[in-house]
């Protein structure tokens, strides 16, 4: 089945134009991608089961500062779990109480951390 390309493109062509060797880089591209997807969805499944404590300087409930995205990424970094902060969303926390930070791991795999900010 394989022959040379009669158009001169150089280079061996199966009977459907196909370059030789393309057809197995198909499967191991969709079993990566399989195993990627795997692995997000178990780190999900970790990052899911964690709550982050934030002790932070307050006044009369609010907090000085805000807690940003860099700061769940340091105290997931702390916890063992290494994510960027480019990927992890967290609303305007400037008071005192419970949150929610959303972790985007893959682009079907999303997880949310439980935040706890309390005073000093």
């Amino acid at each position: 089945c394989v022959r040379e390309d009669p158009h001169g493109g150089g280079g061996r062509k199966t009977h459907r134009g196909i370059p030789c060797g393309a057809g197995g880089g198909l499967r191991q591209r969709a079993h990566k991608d399989a195993k990627i997807l795997a692995d997000a969805q178990a780190l999900a499944a970790t990052l899911e089961a964690l709550n982050l404590s934030f002790a932070v300087k307050a006044e009369e409930g609010r907090i000085f500062g805000s807690i940003t995205s860099a700061d769940v990424a340091e105290a997931l970094a702390a916890k063992g779990v290494e994510v960027d902060k480019k990927n992890i969303s967290v609303e305007g926390i400037k008071t005192v109480g419970e949150y929610k930070a959303t972790v985007k791991l893959h682009r079907e795999v999303k997880a949310e951390v439980a935040l706890s900010v309390v005073a000093e």
